[in-house]
């Protein structure tokens, strides 16, 4: 069996390492190995566990208390239980070595990006925690489950001639005040989906939005998209109390999905890549940000609770710093 273990590895690693590296790894197996009797665990007529639902459903019902959205809650639930399926033990017994080799076959198997990996992480993380601060387990598995390591990269914002193809291709009075309201506001696409008409102040320009943990905020129109919701609400025949509905009848309420889809098709035609609802709220927190508001008010304004989290969104221009560097260091 032990032979066998070792022989399954280092057919792995054939083309990856050189014949030193490989004679050296194959050393360092049996010399690790020689005192452990290694069995393979079969899982073919295992009985399922299924002690694990009555902590998933306690921990699912505290993480809605919590106030998390129910799309939310659904990934935590999806994830856990596929992980704890396939684990098939109490989860008494799961240890850190179970997660990280789950989390690595998780990777091979999906080919997921290690941004999405680190989530599914947090998920446990979170899991582990709370069964460990309730006294269900004893010891956390997750704790020492290091992040895992993401490349940093800058998402960029649209520029000023993106926007303006978007708008430009847009043949529906909906489609146009629908990406002027994401770029004006920063919501959201979860946020914009469950809007109604009864929530926008024209008088005021500002709209009452519930966010992340049910909480509610005031964000803002400027003139273009107050102009263009405006016409486009005053162009729809239908009694839907949804701000924005599906142009075909009965007119119901957009869902995420149905914007995120919308936004492609303009995309493709306007010419402009990766076009999703995200990207006009990083777009207005870094086009406000440039303008002088204070991050602060930043913050705020996108509904974060710490500031750490406002920074993700906003980019900084190099012209920006140059130009604050040469203003600031004249003589």
């Amino acid at each position: 069996m032990k032979d066998e273990f070792i022989t399954n590895i280092l057919s792995k690693m054939i083309g990856t390492l050189t014949q030193e590296q490989y004679t050296k790894l194959k050393t360092a197996l049996y010399m690790e190995l020689q005192e452990y009797e290694l069995e393979k665990r079969c899982t073919e007529l295992m009985d399922v566990d299924q002690s694990y639902i009555h902590y998933l459903q306690l921990f699912l019902a505290r993480k809605k208390t919590e106030g998390k959205s129910d799309r939310t809650i659904e990934q935590y639930r999806l994830h856990l239980i596929h992980m704890l399926q396939y684990l098939n033990m109490e989860v008494e017994k799961i240890t850190e070595n179970d997660l990280f080799v789950y989390l690595a076959k998780y990777k091979k198997d999906k080919n997921v990006s290690n941004v999405y990996l680190d989530n599914i992480r947090l998920v446990f993380s979170s899991f582990f925690s709370w069964l460990n601060a309730k006294g269900y387990i004893s010891k956390n598995p997750t704790a020492g489950l290091e992040p895992i390591k993401v490349e940093k990269k800058i998402k960029q914002p649209f520029s000023d001639e993106e926007l303006e193809k978007l708008r430009r291709i847009c043949e529906q009075e909906r489609d146009l005040a629908l990406i002027e309201f994401l770029y004006s506001t920063g919501v959201r696409v979860s946020e914009l989906v469950a809007l109604n008409r009864k929530d926008i102040d024209f008088y005021g320009k500002n709209v009452v939005v519930y966010g992340k943990g049910s909480k509610e905020r005031e964000t803002y129109l400027n003139a273009a998209s107050c102009l263009h919701l405006k016409a486009y609400l005053e162009s729809r025949n239908d009694d839907n109390e949804a701000l924005f509905v599906s142009a075909r009848v009965p007119h119901t309420r957009l869902t995420v999905a149905g914007i995120e889809k919308m936004l492609q098709r303009i995309g493709k035609e306007a010419g402009v890549q990766k076009v999703h609802p995200h990207r006009f709220r990083r777009t207005m927190a870094t086009n406000v940000l440039k303008k002088g508001m204070p991050l602060e008010e930043v913050k705020e304004l996108l509904g974060h609770t710490k500031l750490d989290t406002t920074m993700i969104y906003c980019t900084v221009s190099k012209e920006n710093v140059k130009h604050s560097h040469q203003k600031l260091m004249s003589a």
